[in-house]
This record gives structure tokens, C-alpha cells and sequence, in this order.
């Protein structure tokens, strides 16, 4: 389906299904999460854009309904809005105060008690899931989130699956992240991909696959299988994992080889059950010795506080051979040490990390040559080894059914039986939802300085180029977006607004504050509208696409109101000056994310050029 998602736009105090709100948790590609009050009980209530799930709405809250365990998000009931005409359906759920598991193991830097504790949790959840027919379908750090108390819960069965359950799309593979997809799923995918009406059908093996893969990389903070689209199938079939405690000597040998077993390639060589796991990990618990106790990672200190990522020592080269091999060292977890507010020349301050080291331009330029020759030939030597035939999907798409008009109360058939009423975030947008971080600045960003040492990052550039030329395999910039027509009704839309086309108006990514640094990736995102524009109020916001490639490009195709009114619009990204797309700040040069100001402008179009 084209244009974004249509986004709930909820004040605080709106009244929904007799909840109260409070404030936006976030949002994503198919809607947004509010936390909501009802009776002192808060919850989180999911608004999912009827126009582009359906029936995966119905689904989900048959799946929780069948589910009434503590290491699952439960759920409290589930209606339509607004009621005279729903453009929504709304799943009240349980609100899980914590973080999801990726964010916790990169905060805390645990333990291998810890993370067993964890996994057992998932384990738990999944046993009790599989016994119930259901198969999450998406396991993954995202889809689990870790409780203020510690107790991990398993969320989002958006995409789950259980027997006599109407399939929700026609595609080879079902919708799931491809990075945690079992060997057998690919396979499949392989022989079926020109076969029609062929679809896999995942089962409990898959999410004990996917725990693995979840398992490996709070182990050792890496994937135990990596590759691009095209690459991933092939080398998630063929390759066996390194095991967790050869690629981190702290991993106990007893949780090395649960984690293993869960990645062995077949289901039959794979742990059996969750229920087995379960078991695994419980009697390795009560084997545990001292050893489980120490940090899995090295924690960030204060002389890892440094400004520029290149060598650490005086002299001109004598760091570069520790830098290039450092990704073959002990990874670092836990909080960063924190910042402290340096003079400047003029009087102000700036914000840096301590010890800074001062390095010359010229030897930061060495090394940003070197990595290039390293990143080429490690590129050169993957294209050679990982070619693959065919095309592996990058998203699934869903399939569009009648919107269902009624309103259900839904409410879990047994009574909890944790002691602490859960209360967690549920981050139940699928996959194309987009993440923007913020990095605060506490004072305005100076112009940026020239840079020195320019001869030899020229002459690195050149080389770059000239690999290129002669057909190195890289990293490519990707095309800007191409043409594209705007959303029916979206100039008459605007028209009867006033806003006319070319006419442009001051946006942001961020709070209504000043502008800041952000990271965003490709994919569906939001704008907030400063201040009035013509008919048009004040704190209206755009949902639209992002496209990563020499700019950042943004086109915005929904508009929603304060007050709750939606309407198609045609609008995209403009820096200052007019430029079309966001300027990309240094900090990340990846084909997919960008580091920009979270300001802009949207200027009102009659097509996308």
C-alpha cells in the first residue's frame, strides 16, 4: 500500500475506550503506542492504521487470549476509534515499565548468570506458547523486554501464528526478520521462491532457532551469522556458528554449547522443545561457579574515552596495528563514563569525554586510508565467496482485508501469577518501523572547522574511486527516490487549507526545541509541523518515508491534526536554503542511516520529482 501510516494523534487526558491518556510511547509503520490509564490501572494502548493491517488485529488478540503466562504480555481488551467511523483498532495491553533486551544487555553489561536468567524467561515464554499451539514467529532482542524487577516478558505475536489461523500473506515466507531465520526456512525459500501458492510454515524449531541467534548475541554482542540480503541465506545454511566461548573466552563452555545446540542446523540435531531448554538452562544454573558472575564484556572506562576513534598512542603509527585488530578483542558493554564540560577559547564550554588525546590530522587520515584498502578487500573477498542465485525478500507485504467494524472486550481467561503487576512498553510496530535517536547538545553547534591533513583523505578518496572504477565491490550510495505520483486527494487536500503548491513551512524530527543531532534510517518516520501554516494548526504531524542516499529524502504523504482530523497531503524534505533533502552530518556512513538536524522545511508538491 502507498504513503505512510495513518498515525493516532491523542492529547493528553483523551478519553479512549474509558482509558485516559497520558503520552505517546512512540510509533512506527502501522501505528502508534499510548500509555493510558483506566481505574489506576495504566496499560498501553496500540492504535494500529486499520487501511494496512486488517486482519493481523484480530489475530494478535486471538494469540493473547490463548496465552496467560508471566513471561508473556497479556493483554485487556480491544476496540475500534473513533467509534462512528474507526480509522483504528485499539489493543489495550499490558504496559511493561522496563527495556527491551538488546538496550538492557548493552546498559548493564550482564553476567552469564544474567543473560541465562533472561533466555530462561524467553524459554519459559515459548514453552508455554508452543503448548498452546502458538508460535510467535519473530523472536528477536526487540520483541522482549526486560522488566524493572528483572523478569523478561516475550511481546508483540503481531505476526504469530496458531493452527486454523487465516494466513495474513501470500508470500514465500512469512513476515519475520530475516537476520533470525532458521536454516530450514531458507531452504524452503530456495526451492519454493518460483513455486505458486508455496508458503513455509515456521514451527517451534524456528523460534528456538531464533532464541539462539538472540542468545549468541548477548554472548558475544555479535549475529553468529552475517550477510546481506543476498548473501544471508547461503551462509546461514552452509555455515556452522563459531562457538560463544571461542569468539568470547568469558562464556561459560556449559552455556556455549546450550547456545549450540539451539543453532544446530536441522531440527531434528536442535534442542526439541522449549520445554527442553528449559530444562538446559535450569541445570546449568545450579552448576554455576563464580565464573558466571564476572561481566561478559569489558566495561567502558575513563582512558576508553576517546575523541576520535584512531590510535591511542603518542606516536605516529604505534596505535594503528591495536585499532585495526580491535574488533578482534573482548567487545565493551555497560554505561559510558560520563561527560564534563570542557573551556573553550572564548569563554564557553563544550562537551567531551575524558582523557581527550591529542592526535595530529595527518595520522587520523593514515588511518581512515588504511581502513578503506581493509574494508575493500574484505568486501572483494565476501562478493567472491557468498555469490548466490535468486533474490531473498527484504519485507513481506500484508495482505488487505475487509475492515471489521465491531468492538470486542477482551479479557485473559486465567488470573496472572506474577507477584508484581507487570507494567511494560509494548513495541508492537512491525517491521518497518524507524528508529530516530536523539543526542542532545546543551550548546549550540559551531560552524563546522576546516579539516586539515586534506591531501592524504583526497588521495584515500581517490583510491576509493578508483577501486570503483575497476569494479571493486563497496559500499554504494543509494539512488535518490524515484518519481512518484502524490496521494489522491492530497492537492485538493491542501488547497483547502491554502497551502498552495510550493509554498514551504518549518518542520522538525524532534521536540519543539531547538536543533539537534539525530540519527534516522530508512523507512517510515514523523514530522512535526512549527508553528501555524496557513489553515493549518500548530503541532500537526506528517507521516511519511525516508530514503538514505547522498541526502536524506523525505516524502510526507499524511497530515493529522491535534484535534484528530487526517487528510492526505503531498509534501517533502527540504533543507536550508531550499535544498531538496536533508544534508548528512559525519558520524555515520552507513547505505541505510544518517546523522542530519533534526530541523527542515516541507514544501507542498503536485508529484514527487
Amino acid at each position: 500500500m502507498k504513503g505512510g501510516p495513518v498515525l493516532a494523534v491523542l492529547a493528553p487526558g483523551a478519553q479512549v475506550m474509558g482509558y485516559t491518556v497520558e503520552r505517546r510511547l512512540g510509533s512506527g509503520g502501522f501505528g502508534a503506542v499510548y500509555l493510558a490509564s483506566l481505574d489506576g490501572q495504566r496499560a498501553a494502548l496500540k492504535f494500529l492504521d486499520l487501511s494496512r493491517v486488517k486482519d493481523r488485529v484480530e489475530r494478535e488478540v486471538s494469540i493473547l487470549l490463548r496465552l496467560s503466562h508471566p513471561n508473556v504480555v497479556g493483554i485487556r481488551g480491544l476496540g475500534y476509534w473513533p467509534s462512528a467511523a474507526p480509522e483504528f483498532a485499539v489493543i489495550a495491553m499490558e504496559f511493561v515499565e522496563g527495556r527491551e533486551l538488546g538496550t538492557w544487555a548493552n546498559e548493564e553489561n550482564p553476567s552469564a548468570r544474567q543473560v541465562t536468567r533472561m533466555v530462561l524467561d524467553v524459554a519459559r515464554a515459548l514453552a508455554a506458547s508452543h503448548e498452546a499451539g502458538v508460535i510467535h514467529r519473530d523472536v528477536k532482542e526487540a520483541n522482549v523486554m526486560v522488566r524493572s524487577d528483572g523478569v523478561a516478558k516475550l511481546v508483540d505475536f503481531g505476526v504469530g501464528d496458531y493452527e486454523g489461523a487465516r494466513e495474513i500473506t501470500s508470500d514465500v515466507l512469512p513476515p519475520g526478520t530475516p537476520d533470525y531465520r532458521s536454516p530450514e526456512a531458507w531452504t524452503y525459500f530456495r526451492q519454493h521462491v518460483k513455486v505458486p501458492g508455496a508458503c513455509y510454515e515456521p514451527g517451534p524449531s524456528d523460534d528456538l532457532w531464533a532464541l539462539g541467534v538472540v542468545l549468541y548475541v548477548l554472548l558475544t554482542t555479535h549475529r553468529p551469522f552475517e550477510g546481506e540480503h543476498f548473501t544471508l541465506p547461503d551462509v546461514v545454511i552452509a555455515n556452522a556458528a563459531v562457538s560463544p566461548r571461542e569468539v568470547n573466552e568469558r562464556v561459560p563452555e556449559a552455556l556455549s554449547d546450550v547456545c549450540l545446540r539451539l543453532l544446530a542446523k536441522t531440527p531434528a540435531t536442535r534442542t526439541p522443545s522449549a520445554q527442553a531448554l528449559c530444562v538446559e538452562l535450569e541445570a546449568a544454573l545450579q552448576r554455576a561457579d563464580d565464573a558466571w558472575d564476572v561481566p561478559l564484556c569489558d566495561a567502558y572506562g575513563e582512558d576508553t574515552a576517546t575523541t576520535d576513534g584512531g590510535p591511542d598512542k603518542d606516536d605516529d603509527l604505534g596505535g594503528l596495528e591495536e585499532w585495526v585488530n580491535e574488533l578482534r578483542k573482548r567487545p565493551r558493554r555497560g554505561r559510558r563514563p560520563q561527560k564534563k564540560p570542557l573551556p573553550l577559547a572564548d569563554g564557553g564550554t563544550a562537551t567531551e569525554r575524558v582523557p581527550v588525546r591529542a592526535r595530529s590530522s595527518w595520522r587520523r587520515g593514515v588511518v581512515v586510508a588504511v581502513a578503506l584498502v581493509l574494508v575493500a578487500l574484505v568486501a572483494a573477498w565476501s562478493w567472491r565467496t557468498s555469490r548466490v542465485a535468486g533474490a531473498v525478500p527484504t519485507r513481506q507485504e500484508v495482505a488487505r482485508l475487509d475492515r471489521h467494524n465491531t468492538s470486542v472486550s477482551a479479557t485473559a481467561s486465567q488470573p496472572r501469577t506474577e507477584a508484581t503487576p507487570a507494567v511494560v512498553a509494548v513495541p508492537a510496530m512491525l517491521p518497518e518501523a524507524t528508529t530516530v535517536m536523539m543526542e542532545k547538545t546543551e550548546t549550540p553547534m559551531p560552524p563546522k572547522p576546516a579539516k586539515k591533513g586534506a591531501g592524504i583523505m583526497s588521495r584515500a578518496v581517490a583510491a576509493a574511486v578508483a577501486c570503483s572504477a575497476l569494479g571493486c565491490p563497496g559500499t554504494q550510495v543509494r539512488p535518490p527516490p524515484p518519481p512518484a505520483p502524490c496521494p489522491s486527494g492530497a492537492v485538493e487536500a491542501m488547497d483547502a487549507r491554502g497551502i498552495e503548491t510550493g509554498d514551504y513551512h518549518g518542520a522538525t524530527f524532534g521536540p519543539r526545541g531547538g536543533a539537534q543531532v539525530i540519527s534516522v534510517k530508512d523507512g517510515a518516520t514523523e514530522l512535526l509541523l512549527l508553528g501555524e501554516w496557513k489553515r493549518m494548526p500548530t503541532g500537526t504531524i506528517f507521516s511519511g518515508r525516508l530514503t538514505v542516499s547522498d541526502r536524506v529524502y523525505g516524502r510526507f504523504t499524511r497530515a493529522r491534526t491535534p484535534g484528530g482530523e487526517s487528510f492526505p497531503v503531498c509534501l517533502e524534505l527540504l533543507a536550508e536554503g531550499n535544498v531538496k533533502g536533508l544534508e548528512r552530518e559525519s558520524g555515520d556512513d552507513s547505505p541505510t542511516s544518517a546523522r542530519v538536524f533534526s530541523t527542515g522545511e516541507v514544501r507542498a508538491v503536485r508529484e514527487f520529482e
